[in-house]
């Protein structure tokens, strides 16, 4: 790099000593008196290179240097500045000088810093050896594309080199200035390069000291290094300015009308005129002021005796002057331009004679235009404008390129056709433009100035540095569409081609507006030592203009470029890549993507001179660069776009640098500070996981290649890319070289990783059938195994290693998936349903494999087996993660299907994380798999797993034959896992106690379950929880915790509540009361009770009591229902008939209209039938539906009654009225009230005799003779037909709010049915009478029986056996006969 600081400072300034020279006809003398060396022989050229220069001694071959004959005026170095060398004697040096043609070589050897699609930076390898390794010297210059040389000024020496040379070490040509610096803080030496003359191929070189005015003129830079031109010299050569101020220095030097002639400004204003020939072409330096107003008037030569005194008065304003050649021979306009806005032009004639054409102060024009365009310079102060710079705008374009140009075409040469750069600041920003300004000179011009195009420059607002070492410089190369600002940290380059025309074009040109075109700026990195310290363009040259002016530039250029000296780095070339494109329809256009491009590609490079992350002016919107970002990210992935080739030697290389690119574009929007959004950050980084993941597996696939046989190299990684369909991939281009389809995937399709992943099952699925060998299967699965676990894996990691770099540091990651909201992101690559689905497989796959082929407990003989059944758990683990994390994503969905699918896949999860933990099992995986289901929060798993090894433990301990040691360390083991699992009581508590002790009771039943010794508290809390384990938990209750209290309860609840058997839950019910009763007997039990709690105790235990007794009546009724009626038909029907025949025995006589009466009451039987306990509502159903034979009947009590009694003891409320209602109106319906209503040609004997046979008879008979005989408790309610009618017509009871509306519906019809019968008998056929009349009798002929038996009698009727109430009505109906008679 230029100035690099491998070499002390002293070296770096130090001449070298060890050139060769050409030989000379005559002897140069030994002595310091002019004595001459012999010449010494030429050396052979060596390339040179940085590290040459530490040893200060070494020759440069192809470096001159050119030293002052004359003794330096400065003995001792002052403020910095070199000592000039002393002594005479020393001579320049030279070496073989190379011909031009090897010079300027063709290729340029450049190295790429940056490009887009409107121009490249490079920077030229030519940069000479002794600035190269001293970038500490305060240094200016310029690059001249006319001569093709380079020239670097500091205080003590010039510099001058070939900068467009492909040579890294160019032929350079170094001065000892004989005039140096007093002190480092004067102005650095004026320069330029003179072009070549006939006689000499090498341009010519003038400096001129600003403060002094010395000037010294080289004829050729190649023949300064003879003794020669040494002595030439002192003739002349050398000169001064003469007539300078005290105080005045020089500030800038151009060329004027001819090779040889220069324009210098002055600090004080003033413009002089400088020659180096004569009239003749001999060299001869001189002198002569231009007449100006711009610095003091001047009396005389030197002008007065106040002005050279008075110092104050050399206060020029000068901020650029520059020439334009005139088309006449020996002329060119000169023109001088002030920072507040003054423009002063010459036409200077050959040997210094000029003429003022104009004197012009155009601010307040250029004022007004700028502010009139651009709101920004309307707001900022006025007096802050300041003219920067200003070119001379190129004449002689062709009609295309000028019609491209937004600038104008003067109407003559008499006019200055200037482009200025302008600026207006306030303390925040700077705002700069370019102004087009048309001087006209004409002797009375009406508008002197004319403002053409206003151009503001929006993408670079930095100040100027008042410290640097070059001013801001504007240059204009043809063809007049580019513009380069080239400031002390910065390049700016602005399009001014005419725009693609539109509707509003007129009205933006009318306006002087030029539309938003083509801008970008190239920044410098901030490093100190970094500055451009000159500049220069390179210009395409139409043949017209060469063939006028006899020849064209050494450096020929088809675009325009700018050339920057930059210290610390070397010559950058700013090249537009096709000027003209800027004038077409379709212009480049800066934007987010080619800026974040460029940062990426290039500012990757840590040697890269220029900033890529500065910024100027206003910036591309979030949205734009997060859209940018995601393209480039893509594109990187699939290796597409100039940046990238389709071959890679090394993948992993390849690989690792698209990562850093990668990485880039997240450091440059962090830098830039760019807010993307939660999304766009997510999918950067899930593209970034997918190349590293790329990277893993390309790894693994040259493990694998390494682990295979030779004749046996394809890994399922190069299998996989030939599996996948080729809509799924891009195929190599054959045509183009491209064979290596595996590499090319690697290169070219990334970007569809979750492809590649799951397809690693489906080349095993489809190799198996296949029928391919043991051997070959057995890789392909070790291999898809361990390619699942290291690519997910590795993904994760990367996931979570990177969220700071992506933005996300917030995000809460649980085992590399995101724990939290996935509403609004797409769903992640890791979980892709295929990649689920066939993870899934692989997984059971692999373990149905090894159980096959491997065994415990000895060395396999195929290791891959062995590798296999290691991997099992970690991929099993990858497997839970992937469908935690789709299920998850779906189940943020708004989507109903998605949201659908995330239930679903939750599901999965649940199920899988149990049963593919339990699956390692059976590859004796224990440890893995319970921390898998630790981490999982698997603990049914946890505890399964932990009971299997157990178990296994103990089967191994029973095989016959063990050493001692082999049972020593299996009790162990097993002591440490029982001794974990009762770690995990204490950890877990219940949530592991409950799985622990389920899968204890059903793989080894109650005994295993009761006989645990390892957990007491856990292990009741399980069995009294469980409904389905009541009868093993009260058994628990008396042997394990002896609480026959919590037994009791425990059978009761079972009994009461949940018990489905009527058998059991009558001995369920029977035991309970038995055990709570002998509890409370227990004179312990009441020992430590207080009266009042123990009558408390007594009254609570009575309704305990109470309610069991309740239930057993109910029992009672049922079985009795079942043994009377029920067995008696079944135990006569065939097996497997048994409800057909009860069905058909007790068929319901009701119209089929009603099926859904006929499905409540078969249902009901059909679980009589398997002795089930029956609700107190369907056991009433039953009762009052069912018609009992004749020849049964009688061996129960009245059925309706029954149906009552449940009523009573089983229903309460609300509840227990309706149901009585229900009872009372299906007794009503029994009978058929027409026909007995009807009398006609009926004795009364008759009449009673109907009524004696009907059930509402038999039932007010047993209610009454309940009633006398005093045993029960309950009060029956006698209702007449007009009280149970309306009941359930319109609400139902409780069993059916579940039911479907249309069955609930149906049932409404079939009780409005019975009960629009009950109201039609009432209304027609006098059931209220009847129903009282039936009443009257049956308690008259209860009544008379009573008064005919005995007192024992008497008490026997407290308790009706069955059949009884009906036999003694009937007797005692039959003697009434003829005593009473009927009503009717």
């Amino acid at each position: 790099m230029m100035f690099s600081a491998t070499a002390n400072n002293g070296a770096g300034n130090a001449p070298p000593t060890g050139m060769t020279t050409r030989g000379r006809r005559r002897q140069r003398p030994l002595s310091s008196d002019n004595s001459v060396q012999q010449p010494k022989a030429k050396r052979q050229r060596i390339p040179l290179n940085d590290q040459t220069f530490i040893n200060p001694t070494a020759a440069t071959p192809e470096t001159y240097e050119v030293k002052s004959a004359r003794p330096s005026m400065v003995e001792l170095k002052q403020d910095g500045i070199e000592e000039s060398p002393a002594t005479k004697q020393e001579l320049s040096f030279r070496s073989k000088k190379t011909r031009p043609s090897e010079r300027f070589s063709k290729g340029d050897g450049s190295t790429l810093l940056s490009t887009n699609i409107a121009f490249d930076v490079r920077k030229l390898p030519a940069l000479p050896d002794r600035l190269k390794v001293d970038d500490s010297v305060r240094q200016h210059g310029l690059a001249d594309s006319s001569t093709g040389y380079a020239l670097s000024l500091s205080h003590t020496h010039a510099i001058v080199w070939p900068y467009a040379t492909p040579t890294p070490s160019p032929e350079s040509f170094t001065f000892t200035l004989p005039y140096p610096s007093k002190h480092s803080t004067d102005p650095l030496p004026l320069g330029a390069l003179v072009p070549t003359s006939a006689s000499s191929s090498e341009p010519g070189l003038v400096i001129v000291m600003p403060t002094s005015g010395k000037v010294t003129y080289w004829e050729s830079i190649a023949s300064a290094t003879t003794l020669d031109f040494m002595r030439q010299q002192q003739n002349g050569i050398e000169g001064s300015v003469l007539g300078m101020f005290s105080g005045e220095s020089a500030i800038q030097m151009v060329h004027a009308e001819s090779a040889a002639s220069f324009i210098i400004a002055f600090s004080s204003g003033r413009i002089a005129y400088l020659s180096v020939r004569d009239t003749h072409g001999r060299p001869k330096i001189s002198t002569q002021f231009l007449r100006n107003n711009l610095g003091p008037a001047n009396s005389g030569f030197f002008g007065s005796i106040r002005q050279v005194l008075s110092h104050s008065s050399l206060q020029g304003d000068i901020s650029a002057v520059h020439t334009e050649r005139s088309s006449q021979q020996g002329e060119c306009t000169v023109v001088a331009a002030t920072s507040k806005g003054r423009l002063h032009s010459w036409r200077v004639h050959r040997g210094g004679h000029h003429d003022l054409l104009a004197e012009v102060d155009a601010r307040s024009s250029i004022l007004e235009a700028i502010q009139r365009v651009d709101k920004i310079n309307a707001s900022l102060p006025a007096e802050s404008l300041k003219i920067l710079d200003f070119c001379f705008v190129p004449r002689g374009l062709e009609q295309k390129h000028s019609d491209m140009s937004q600038l104008q075409q003067p109407e003559s040469e008499d006019q200055q056709h200037l482009l200025l750069l302008a600026s207006l600041s306030s303390k925040q920003t700077w705002r700069y433009t370019l102004v087009e300004v048309v001087l006209s000179t004409s002797i009375s011009p009406e508008n002197p100035v004319d403002i053409g195009m206003i151009r503001p420059i929006s993408t670079y607002l930095a100040s100027p540095d008042p410290h640097a070492l070059t001013k801001p410089r504007l240059y204009l190369p043809r063809p007049n569409i580019i513009a380069f600002l080239v400031f002390d940290h910065a390049a700016v380059i602005a399009s001014i081609a005419r725009p693609p025309y539109s509707p509003d074009s007129q009205i933006i040109e009318d306006n002087h507006l030029l539309p938003a075109t083509f801008e970008d700026v190239v920044d410098l990195r901030a490093d100190p030592t970094f500055e451009v310290v000159g500049s220069g363009i390179e210009e395409p040259y139409p043949q017209t203009l060469i063939a006028s002016e006899g020849r064209g530039p050494r450096v020929k250029s088809k675009n325009p470029a700018a050339i920057l000296l930059v210290r610390g780095v070397g010559t950058l070339r700013v090249a537009v890549a096709d000027v003209e494109r800027f004038a077409s329809e379709q212009p480049p256009v800066a934007t987010a993507k080619t800026k974040l491009e460029q940062a990426v590609f290039f500012g990757v490079k840590e040697d890269n001179p220029l900033a890529f992350d500065v910024q100027h002016g206003p910036r591309f919107a979030d949205t734009e660069y997060g859209a940018a970002a995601l393209e480039l990210s893509q594109e990187i992935l699939t290796s597409t776009g100039k940046h990238f080739s389709s071959l890679a030697a090394r993948v992993d290389t390849n690989i690792k640098e698209r990562v850093q690119y990668l990485e880039k574009i997240m450091s440059q929007i962090t830098s830039l500070g760019v807010k993307l959004d939660r999304t766009t950050k997510w999918q950067l980084l899930w593209n970034a996981e997918k190349l590293h993941v790329a990277n893993v597996i390309w790894n693994k696939h040259e493990e694998f290649t390494q682990l295979r046989p030779a004749a046996s190299k394809k890994s399922i990684i190069a299998e996989i890319v030939e599996y996948i369909r080729s809509e799924e991939k891009s195929e190599p281009n054959a045509a183009k070289g491209e064979v290596d389809g595996l590499r090319h995937w690697f290169v070219r399709d990334v970007d569809r990783m979750e492809i590649f992943v799951a397809w690693a099952y489906e080349v095993i699925k489809h190799n198996s059938k296949a029928n391919l060998d043991q051997t070959s299967l057995t890789f392909l699965i070790y291999e898809a195994v361990d390619t699942y676990n290291s690519a997910l894996r590795g993904a994760y990691t990367f996931r979570t290693r990177n969220l700071e770099l992506y933005g996300l540091g917030d995000e809460k990651l649980e085992h590399g998936i995101l724990d939290g909201d996935y509403t609004g992101l797409p769903t992640p690559w890791t979980c892709h349903p295929f990649i689920a689905n066939n993870v899934k497989r692989q997984v059971e796959l692999s373990t149905e494999w090894v159980k096959q082929h491997w065994v415990p407990d000895s060395e396999s003989r195929n290791m891959l087996i062995k590798r296999t059944r290691d991997l099992l758990p970690k991929v099993t683990e990858v497997y839970l993660t992937i469908v935690q994390e789709l299920s998850r994503s779906f189940l943020s969905s708004e989507d109903t299907k998605r949201f659908a699918d995330g239930q679903r896949y939750k599901s999965i999860y649940e199920q899988d994380r149990h049963d593919k933990v339990v699956l390692l099992a059976q590859t004796e995986n224990w440890e893995a798999g319970i921390s898998i289901a630790e981490t999982h929060r698997s603990l049914p798993a946890l505890a399964e797993i932990l009971t299997r090894e157990i178990n296994d433990l103990r089967h191994k301990l029973e095989v016959p034959g063990l050493a001692p040691e082999k049972i020593e360390e299996l009790e162990s083991k097993m002591t440490v896992k029982e001794n974990r699992v009762r770690e995990y009581f204490q950890i877990y508590g219940k949530d592991f106690a409950f799985p622990f002790y389920e899968y204890l009771f059903t793989t080894f039943g109650i005994d295993a379950l009761l006989e645990y010794e390892g957990d007491k508290k856990y292990k009741t809390m399980y069995l009294r929880t469980n409904r389905e384990l009541a009868k093993v938990s009260w058994i628990n209750d008396i042997v394990g915790e002896e609480d026959i209290d919590h037994a009791a309860e425990t059978l009761l609840s079972l009994g009461m509540a949940k018990e489905q058997q009527v058998w059991s839950k009558k001995i369920e019910l029977s035991l309970g009361k038995l055990a709570r009763m002998a509890e409370s007997s227990r004179p312990s039990s009441k020992a430590s009770m207080s009266l009042q709690d123990v009558n408390v105790s007594v009254a609570t235990e009575d309704a305990q009591v109470d309610a069991i007794d309740r239930e057993l009546a109910i029992v009672d009724i049922q079985d009795e229902l079942y043994s009377t009626q029920i067995r008696p038909v079944g135990s006569v029907a065939l097996e497997g008939e048994e409800f057909s025949l009860v069905k058909e025995t007790f068929a319901l006589k009701i119209p089929k209209k009603y099926k859904i009466l006929h499905t409540i009451f078969e249902g009901a039987l059909k679980r009589l039938l398997d002795h089930e306990a029956l609700e107190p509502l369907t056991l009433i159903d039953l009762l009052t539906l069912i018609t009992l034979p004749p020849d049964t009947k009688e061996h129960m009590p009245d059925q309706f009654f029954s149906a009552l009694c449940v009523a009573y003891n089983g229903l309460k409320g609300a509840q227990r009225v309706q149901a009585e209602r229900l009872i009372w109106r299906r007794c009503f319906l029994r009978e058929d009230w027409t026909h007995l209503n009807n009398t006609t040609l009926k004795n009364d004997s008759d009449i009673v005799e109907v009524l004696s046979q009907t059930d509402l008879f038999q039932f007010y008979c047993t209610l009454y003779a309940n009633q006398q005989g005093g045993g029960d408790k309950n009060d029956y309610r006698r209702l007449t037909p007009s009280e149970a009618a309306g009941v359930y017509t319109e609400t139902l009871d409780e069993r059916f709010e579940n039911m479907e509306k249309t069955s609930r519906e149906k049932m409404l019809e079939a009780m409005r049915w019975e009960d629009n019968n009950l109201l039609k008998h009432i209304e027609k056929h006098r059931l209220e009478q009847w129903a009282k009349e039936t009443r009257k009798y049956a308690e008259e002929a209860v009544a008379q029986q009573y008064d005919e038996t005995t007192a024992a009698g008497a008490a026997a009727l407290g308790s009706p056996r069955p059949g009884s109430a009906r036999r003694k009505s009937k007797a005692a109906l039959e003697g009434m006969n003829g005593q009473n008679g009927t009503t009717h």
